[in-house]
């Protein structure tokens, strides 16, 4: 499986770089490493991407994205930067379909500024409902609607420019990546769960405040009648993300309650559908029970937003953002025929229900939009515009849209037309449903979250799972958990070959097989981060299996921990032992040690607790000692 990391490689590759390393880190802790490949797309619009060893990450380079889309030049895209990020973002679109469709891509990460944005964020936008899509975008927080549209894609501030690696950016893409794989391993872990609902035909309703209580009553009753329901907020947006869903099949019926974004769309309030609502009810034929709540009102922004030539209607002020604006006998008309055409191009089952004694909360008597005449005029034109069929019908009753009777017709209406026999619950199986490594695990394992180790390599974060899982479940069991000491090759040798879970190599082993004491090591006779390195020569060779910990003097002033620690790491070493032995000296000498930065906190090793490296530690109570932080103890 995989996931992709797309962005502009011409100007943005030490970025990408930075984001799939931090994504590959924060997999590995999540678990998912070992199932999820992290490879890098390059969407440039220029061939100005310094060619370079990308080591273990897959590079994906831009001539392959264009060449998923014919009639490209892959070498000279247009020198206009809107046709050019136009033609590539076509290519991306047809180059993340034909991932997904192959059943590899689990999830598409993406970073950019407003061109990058809008560059990605159509490809992203085209995965399904449920695919893992993210872009780290220096537009998140403005006008967001032309890049999300309808669908579940994320926008993550960037808060400073997409330029370079610094303080800030570190910050922002390392928690985007540990964001990002939370949702991946969250798909995984969901795929070997069972879902309940998808054997529930889904039914897709629509809201707004003033018909709340009618949508309220009406999702309980179907929920109860075996429904699966999701609610949309009729504000222009929430219509086109209900048949968006339509389309993609995720809903096989709808309770269209709420169609008041067709005045928006016809008047010019701001929360206005388009030409073409209600075609992907029409188009994918799924059964509809179609109403007219809020057509009395038109949406504005605050009072002093609205358009001079609206100054004389009757305007009520829903909150300080959004005003309202009642709507007239004539612009109901209008509703009405614009409804009517789109019904009776339906060949499948509609029934239109018309509550004669107000069509919002705010039409009834004594409410500001009670008209009785233009709602009397808006339900009288549907009544005579909407053809009858066999399978189209339209009622008038005698009800408010929030009465429970209503409510009651309205599910009524629509168990007639028998959805659960005529629809099969959708199954997406583009996504196969991948083991997520964690059965049978126990839950009291730590499992450390992705951003306790920004600076871990995938392969250590594998390696200290295993060793801690292998450990934790002897305590679970109630087996002792070993660790020895080795001075030289052949002591390491034989105490693998005893059985023990863990050696240490340090200096002291190595005085003492030498003939002298332990306190050698607390005297400057050697360099003692020098002798381990020496040992590890001798010791790690002959270890096959067993963990190795390197025993550190973090108290060295000639070394920087956090550079040497790397170095252990790199030579085979599968954690540290530091060995806190200044806590052995107290009065004025310990009082000089700490003065020079020599002191216990130093010695405490920090450094290991970014990278996800091993750590034991002498303890001072009745432990022999302590393996790592929060995990296993070693008595």
């Amino acid at each position: 499986m995989e996931v992709l990391c797309i962005g502009t490689a011409d100007t943005k590759l030490e970025e990408l770089l930075f984001l799939a390393a931090r994504l590959r880190s924060a997999l590995a802790a999540t678990g998912s490493d070992s199932k999820v490949h992290v490879s890098i797309v390059d969407v440039s619009t220029t061939e100005k991407t310094t060619a370079q060893d990308f080591k273990d990450i897959t590079f994906i380079p831009r001539n392959t994205v264009l060449s998923c889309h014919l009639g490209v030049d892959q070498h000279n895209l247009p020198d206009d930067r809107g046709e050019a990020i136009a033609l590539m973002s076509k290519a991306l679109q047809n180059f993340v379909k034909k991932r997904y469709d192959s059943g590899t891509l689990v999830g598409a990460v993406g970073l950019g500024g407003s061109g990058g944005t809008a560059l990605i964020a159509p490809a992203l936008r085209s995965l399904p409902l449920g695919v893992p899509k993210l872009i780290v975008s220096t537009v998140a927080s403005g006008q967001t609607a032309p890049y999300v549209g309808t669908s579940d894609l994320v926008l993550f501030p960037s808060v400073v420019d997409i330029c370079g690696i610094n303080s800030v950016s570190r910050v922002i893409l390392s928690n985007a990546a540990a964001a990002f794989a939370g949702m991946v391993h969250g798909i995984l872990l969901a795929s070997n769960e069972s879902d309940e609902t998808a054997t529930k035909p889904t039914i897709g309703i629509t809201m707004f405040g003033v018909t709340t209580p009618c949508v309220n009553a009406v999702k309980d009753r179907l929920n109860k009648e075996g429904y699966e329901t999701l609610v949309f907020h009729a504000t222009g947006v929430g219509g086109k993300a209900m048949e968006e869903l339509i389309r993609c099949g995720f809903i096989q019926g709808a309770l269209d309650v709420t169609t008041t974004e067709v005045a928006d769309h016809i008047v010019g309030g701001i929360m206005a559908c388009d030409e073409s609502r209600f075609d992907a009810i029409i188009d994918n034929k799924i059964p509809l029970v179609l109403s007219v709540g809020a057509l009395d009102m038109v949406n504005f922004g605050a009072r002093d937003t609205i358009p001079p030539a609206f100054a004389d209607r009757k305007i009520h002020v829903h909150n300080e953002q959004i005003s309202l604006m009642r709507t007239t006998v004539e612009e109901n008309k209008k509703f009405a025929r614009f409804i009517a055409d789109k019904i009776n191009k339906s060949s499948s089952k509609v029934t239109v229900c018309l509550p004669q004694k107000g069509i919002s909360a705010l039409d009834a008597p004594g409410m500001p939009f009670y008209d009785p005449e233009a709602t009397s005029t808006l339900l009288g034109e549907l009544n005579t515009l909407i053809q009858r069929t066999d399978t189209r019908e339209v009622k008038l009753l005698p009800y408010h849209i929030n009465d429970p009777e209503f409510a009651n017709a309205l599910v009524d209406a629509f168990l007639s037309m028998d959805v659960k026999a005529s629809v099969q619950p959708q199954q997406d199986d583009k996504i196969k449903k991948p083991s997520s490594g964690q059965e049978g695990s126990d839950s009291s394992i730590i499992w450390r979250p992705p951003v306790d180790f920004p600076d871990a390599k995938p392969e250590t974060l594998q390696k200290t799972r295993s060793i801690l899982k292998k450990l934790k479940q002897h305590i679970i069991e109630g087996i002792p958990v070993i660790g020895a000491g080795a001075g030289t090759g052949i002591s390491a040798k034989f105490e693998e070959a005893g059985g023990v879970d863990l050696i240490v190599v340090y200096n002291s082993g190595r005085f003492r097989m030498a003939g002298r004491g332990s306190l050698a090591g607390l005297l400057p006779f050697a360099d003692a981060n020098a002798i381990v390195l020496e040992m590890a020569n001798e010791v790690l060779p002959v270890v096959k299996d067993v963990p190795v910990l390197a025993g550190v003097c973090a108290t060295d002033p000639f070394r920087r921990m956090e550079y040497f620690l790397k170095q252990l790491e790199t030579i085979g070493f599968c954690g540290v032992q530091n060995f806190p032995t200044v806590g052995l000296f107290d009065g004025n000498f310990r009082q000089n040690l700490e003065e020079t930065g020599m002191g216990y906190r130093r010695s405490c090793c920090h450094g290991q607790s970014r990278s996800s490296y091993h750590s034991g530690t002498y303890g001072s109570n009745n432990c022999r000692f302590y393996w790592g932080k929060d995990s296993c103890h070693f008595r």
